[in-house]
């Protein structure tokens, strides 16, 4: 019963993070854009922003990370990763107070891990497709721990959530 209590906590914050971009900004969804503010960290990672609708990061190393200031993606908009492998994976760090909101499709040839301790949501008409293992948490991992691979250790005390009311698919590993 806690468990749903947490969800649903998280799901609240989300809810009420989308009311106040809805109320602030006068526009609904559309006000979410493709993730901005990104700061590669680790790997060789190319950010092309030249099409607003659709971003393309362009990843040449097997992992990668990159701190975001802010990881949501609005309706119609398209954030793809193109990796080398299935095997490869980026982590998506989000270092603001902004939570995630998918609203729009994500897309990797590869393996992504998404982190925001502010709550992540994937609306209605989100759709997350990878080719390798997708991980989704507001809990953090330290970069050694993700660089070095073996025993991924999650830290952190966050009441936000991960909520699904989107498509999440995975074709080559785990979510």
């Amino acid at each position: 019963f806690s468990q749903i209590l947490r969800r649903s906590s998280g799901f609240l914050r989300a809810l009420t993070a989308l009311l106040a971009t809805v109320l602030t900004t006068g526009s609904g969804i559309t006000s979410y854009a493709n993730p901005s503010g990104g700061v590669v960290v680790h790997g060789g990672i190319e950010i092309d922003g030249l099409n607003p609708a659709h971003l393309k990061i362009l990843q040449s190393t097997d992992k990668a990370i990159i701190n975001w200031q802010d990881f949501s993606i609005g309706q119609g908009e398209i954030t793809q990763f193109i990796q080398p492998g299935k095997g490869s994976v980026a982590l998506n760090r989000v270092v603001s107070g902004n939570p995630t909101s998918i609203f729009g499709q994500l897309k990797a040839n590869g393996g992504l891990m998404v982190i925001n301790p502010n709550g992540i949501l994937v609306g209605a008409s989100g759709v997350v497709d990878v080719g390798g293992m997708l991980t989704m948490s507001t809990l953090d991992i330290d970069d050694n721990d993700f660089l070095n691979g073996g025993n991924d250790r999650f830290r952190g005390n966050t009441n936000a959530g991960v909520t699904n009311f989107g498509t999440i698919t995975s074709t080559g590993g785990d979510v």
